[in-house]
C-alpha cells in the first residue's frame, strides 16, 4: 500500500466489496479484543495491539525480530 491510499479503492480494484472488508476488520478486532479479555492468565503468546492491527506472538521471541515486525505495522 502506498502512504494515502483509500482502503475502499483497494478493495474494489481487487473485487471485494468495501462494506465486506470493513465487516471482516471489526470482526478480526472483536475477536483481538476477547482474546486480550481472556488471556489473563499464564500463556505462551501476546498480543499486541497498534491502532486496528494485532500482532500475536510467541512471548520468547526475539527482541530485534519483534521491533521489525512492530516497525513494518506502523509504516503500512
Amino acid at each position: 500500500m502506498e502512504p494515502g491510499a483509500s482502503v475502499s479503492a483497494i478493495a474494489r480494484r481487487i473485487g471485494i466489496d468495501p462494506s465486506q472488508l470493513f465487516t471482516w476488520r471489526r470482526n478480526a478486532r472483536l475477536k483481538a479484543e476477547a482474546v486480550v479479555d481472556t488471556a489473563r492468565g499464564e500463556s505462551s503468546t501476546a498480543d499486541i495491539m497498534i491502532g486496528d492491527a494485532v500482532i500475536r506472538v510467541n512471548v520468547g521471541i526475539d527482541e530485534s525480530h519483534l521491533v521489525r515486525l512492530i516497525r513494518a505495522v506502523r509504516s503500512a
